[in-house]
């Protein structure tokens, strides 16, 4: 199997270590995140947090491979890979071009206006689950887009976000995962926010969400990597020398989802029964599975492999 020509070329993101389970960076990633989370080249102490950010417990839903839409048949837009697994219907002028994917023959183009794509949900959203895809935005956006949700009667039981620089509450532009707990416009929802391994939207980036109900973990990796932006607390008093930040957590405790029954939407989510967030830019190769798959599966789908097997990744887990 051959890495992707195209991957090589267009892959510019620049990993982060994290040293322990607290989160501490060591570093600075200029223009990625605000002053509020990085400065200059030091080794601070940062505040922690009380998740615990474990790998996927995983449960008695076997991993299985639900839906996988590669976006590289131009006669069939929203073909799915899996048979017997739910096509995608394209709407509101969304595209399929040729050449405009990250893998493959093509890629979804979304204007960020009217454009989305959409099937029936492929996975119980109540239950583990792991959903997939890479995304690039057009511009450095100044407002939150969506890259999938699924949606409900009012709300979307989850939704992955790119949250621009200025709303982002930790001051720097993030990647955000948020669960809702129930289908109604006040539902209790939990958020991972993945501020690492990434240095622009503009850039190809690989996004995996992976909800783990009995632990009740949400996780949210970028480019196969659970990234961290700390606060800092240089006086050591234990709390952060900004009193605006709060961290950035790639993971979310208490985490509990609803079935959604409506659909799986690419490029915008509901909220309050109505779609809003639209993407504007390019999607490529979406996937769906039943079951958390654990961090080297994740790390393995975005590697940017060519030809890769629609199946489940066989990769030995840590141990």
């Amino acid at each position: 199997m051959a890495r992707s020509t195209a991957a090589s070329r267009r892959r510019r993101f620049r990993l982060i270590r994290v040293a322990g389970l607290g989160g501490l960076l060591v570093g600075a990633l200029p223009g990625l995140l605000g002053t509020s989370a990085w400065a200059t080249p030091r080794t601070p102490t940062a505040v922690t947090t009380t998740v615990t950010g474990q790998s996927p417990a995983g449960d008695a839903v076997p991993r299985e491979v639900t839906a996988r839409w590669e976006f590289d048949r131009e006669a069939e837009a929203g073909a799915n890979s899996v048979p017997g697994g739910p096509a995608m219907t394209l709407g509101g002028g969304a595209k399929l071009v040729p050449g405009a994917g990250f893998l493959g023959e093509g890629g979804l183009l979304l204007d960020g206006k009217r454009g989305y794509a959409s099937s029936t949900v492929p996975v119980d959203t109540g239950t583990s689950f792991t959903v997939t895809a890479w995304v690039q935005t057009s511009v450095e956006s100044t407002r939150r887009m969506t890259l999938v949700s699924a949606a409900g009667n009012t709300t979307s039981s989850f939704r992955v976000d790119f949250v621009p620089a200025r709303a982002h509450r930790a001051g720097g532009a993030a990647w955000e995962a948020t669960m809702a707990r129930t289908d109604t416009a006040g539902s209790k929802t939990v958020s991972a926010v993945n501020a690492g391994g990434w240095n622009s939207g503009t850039d190809w980036n690989h996004l995996a969400v992976v909800y783990d109900a009995p632990a009740q973990q949400l996780h949210l990796y970028v480019n196969g990597q659970l990234g961290t932006a700390p606060c800092f607390d240089d006086d050591r008093d234990g709390a952060a020398d900004d009193p605006q930040c709060v961290p950035a957590v790639p993971w979310a405790d208490h985490a509990r989802s609803f079935t959604a029954q409506r659909s799986l939407q690419v490029g915008r989510a509901k909220s309050h029964g109505t779609f809003g967030d639209h993407w504007s830019g390019a999607i490529d190769d979406v996937w769906a599975f039943r079951g958390a798959l654990s961090s080297e599966q994740i790390n393995y789908l975005s590697s940017g492999w060519v030809g890769l097997p629609t199946e489940v990744p066989d990769i030995p887990e840590a141990g």
